[in-house]
């Protein structure tokens, strides 16, 4: 191994070596797994300093070897064989051989423990995530080919992939997430699998396939993944409103791709050419956080200024401000419009429209949640009336005459709701 990430591997195995030594003194071995393996062989950089690693040792042993050196142990992964550890700063999550066996009405795996490398490798999803480093001897353990896939940007299970999406189905949109991040080509019979089994995703539940599926939003490319997903026909279990739309996923995405790289942007972005009705229960069926689905709402109602132009003048940026939810400020909406605006906008319009909410907001402090001059009981008394519906109805032109012309004071208003009375 050569280049930068040697470095950052030497760093990986030296951080385990207190825990290798204190394994091997009792008979155990231990192995780097997980993406440092794979990202050392691709040569990318990392940033992260937290590492993975396998052992022949059960979650006992694990937790009584650490414990001597260790500055704290966390044991929530332990029936599934993980027990985590922070040493000299850096966290490690150290697990027991796999064999798993999984239920074929869930994706919950029933844990079985086993004392092969090459088994516990053969249940990880894909053959780059199934290499492993002796920490020992330095050696990579590749019984599955990985880093020949990984060279040739192949995406393969090590397992049949039947097997693999059968014991859990999740791993069919994990491989839509890969050919995203890393631009990896699947087998033919990798699509064929997920086309044959898409249906298995009904037992996973709604909030993993969302976070995976905003974990590919997120990536700087996610085109490619929704490429597969409609290759695959996999979209239509897991985005089914979309598919049913018939809109263009992949382009969608390109869409998504173009704006600030946080869930809500990403979202709105993707579901913005269904109808308001249909993005609205599309999001909802993925259980997404109340916060999210506003944030989302908000930002996609831009598709009423995609067939129209920027929201430029004053009326229309005081009235979008006001619909603003409390903590978006319209400055986020219009830099979202301005990233999925048809191209043939002209870029004027954007800085036009960003100038004149620049001094509304010197003019207009109040801007976000204008403020009458008048209360209801000053408008009924002017009216004439008790408090009720034509007060109601007062102060809603009093606000569109907010809207309209700006701040005005206690007589320009009294003056405008007698004018209509006459």
């Amino acid at each position: 191994m050569s280049g930068p990430q040697e470095s950052q591997l030497a760093l990986a195995i030296e951080a385990s070596r207190p825990i290798h030594e204190a394994f091997a003194a009792a008979g155990h071995r231990l192995f780097l797994v997980g993406g440092i393996v794979r990202d050392d062989l691709a040569a990318r950089e990392r940033t992260d300093v937290d590492y993975d690693l396998t052992t022949d040792a059960r979650p006992d042993v694990i937790k009584a070897l650490v414990a001597p050196f260790a500055e704290a142990v966390w044991t929530q992964g332990e029936k599934f064989g993980t027990i985590g550890a922070k040493i000299a700063g850096r966290d490690f999550e150290i697990t027991t051989h796999r064999a798993d066996a999984y239920d074929p009405s869930s994706r919950k795996p029933v844990v079985a423990f086993g004392d092969d490398i090459a088994d516990d490798l053969g249940r990880r999803d894909f053959t780059v995530y199934a290499m492993a480093v002796d920490c020992a001897t330095g050696v990579l353990v590749d019984p599955f080919g990985g880093s020949d896939d990984l060279t040739a940007g192949v995406l393969r299970t090590p397992l049949a992939p039947d097997v693999s999406f059968s014991d859990d189905p999740l791993r069919m949109l994990r491989a839509a997430r890969f050919v995203a991040t890393f631009g990896f080509h699947a087998v033919p019979e990798l699509t064929s699998a997920v086309r044959e089994m898409g249906e298995r995703m009904g037992i996973v539940s709604v909030e993993r396939v969302r976070d995976e599926l905003t974990k590919m939003l997120l990536l700087p490319d996610p085109a490619p993944g929704f490429g597969f997903l409609v290759e695959s026909g996999l979209l239509r279990h897991v985005l089914p409103g979309v598919a049913a739309a018939k809109v263009d996923a992949v382009g969608a995405a390109e869409r998504a791709a173009r704006t600030e790289p946080d869930a809500a942007t990403r979202w709105a972005a993707l579901l913005l050419d269904l109808s308001a009705e249909v993005r609205l229960g599309e999001f909802a069926r993925l259980k997404p956080s109340g916060d999210l689905t506003r944030s989302v709402t908000w930002l996609a109602s831009a598709d009423q200024w995609l067939a129209a132009s920027y929201p430029s003048d004053r009326p229309l940026l005081r009235r979008a401000a006001a619909a603003t939810p409390t903590g978006e400020p319209l400055e986020d909406f219009l830099t979202f419009l301005a990233a999925v605006r048809p191209f043939e906008w002209p870029f004027d319009d954007v800085d036009a429209a960003r100038r004149e909410l620049t001094a509304l907001r010197a003019a207009e402090p109040d801007l976000d949640s204008p403020n009458l001059p008048i209360d209801g009981l000053a408008i009924a008394a002017i009216l004439g009336v008790e408090p009720g519906p034509a007060v109601g109805r007062a102060i809603a032109r009093l606000r569109e005459f907010r809207f309209d012309h700006g701040p005005f004071d206690a007589a320009a208003a009294a003056e405008l709701l007698r004018s209509d009375i006459e």
